[in-house]
């Protein structure tokens, strides 16, 4: 005894049914995975920004104490014009690059966040998609097995 076509119908679109399923689920959760490799990434990035800045911040000041050796050195006042105007210039330069650090890593920090932001909404997608694809699927098989019984 063996089992009709129509119930043959129906258990091949439960099976359908139930791989679509775990695939959303599967696709779902390597979304997720990835959303925390990037968290990851991004806070790395950040540090590195920050790493950075602190550097740029410690060559500053080795620039100025130097700058303060050699004039008490070379015997100028501390309030001499050129010597006044080469510090102003080497402050000036560190906050110009300090500035273009802190922008390289927001520009870094917004890339992690959009790729995360599109994959949410790719798992949104896949889940809509997915079970709306699982429900045609359950619909079709019960409709040939009406069709077939």
């Amino acid at each position: 005894m063996g089992a009709s076509a129509s119930t043959m119908m129906m258990a091949s679109a439960i099976a359908s049914t139930a791989g679509m399923v775990y695939s959303i689920q599967a696709q779902r959760a390597a979304l997720q995975r990835e959303n925390t490799r990037l968290d990851r990434e991004s806070k790395v990035a950040q540090i590195q920004a920050l790493e950075e800045e602190n550097l740029r911040r410690d060559k500053l000041n080795q620039t100025l104490a130097s700058n303060i050796a050699f004039q008490s050195a070379a015997g100028y006042y501390d309030d001499s014009r050129s010597f006044l105007n080469i510090n102003k210039q080497v402050v000036k330069k560190a906050e110009k690059d300090l500035s273009n650090i802190r922008l390289q890593g927001q520009i870094v920090q917004s890339k992690y966040r959009d790729t995360i932001f599109e994959n949410d909404l790719q798992k949104e997608a896949i889940t809509f998609g997915g079970y709306t694809s699982a429900m045609s699927e359950l619909t079709t098989g019960y409709a040939m097995y009406k069709y077939y019984s």
